[in-house]
């Protein structure tokens, strides 16, 4: 049977591994959007941009799992 501190350590692993796996997305992501035509370059709401966005939400997610694995880690 896993013990409490092997439970927390096996889900702070588990952060680190998914907030790896989304940076390696959010830049691959930002690679394949640099191919995206831009729709209309002074429409807020244009695909391109919105794609930037969701992808830059991925990278501060990521950031943030991150940074909680780290605060829980030294806990």
């Amino acid at each position: 049977m896993e013990t409490t501190q092997q439970k927390l350590s096996s889900a702070i692993y588990d952060m680190n591994r998914i907030a790896d796996d989304l940076f390696v997305s959010y830049g691959l992501l930002s690679k394949l959007i640099e191919d995206v035509p831009e729709d209309d370059p002074s429409d807020p709401m244009s695909t391109k941009k919105m794609l930037q966005h969701v992808t830059n939400e991925l990278a501060n997610y990521s950031t943030d799992l991150s940074d909680s694995a780290k605060s829980n880690r030294e806990r």
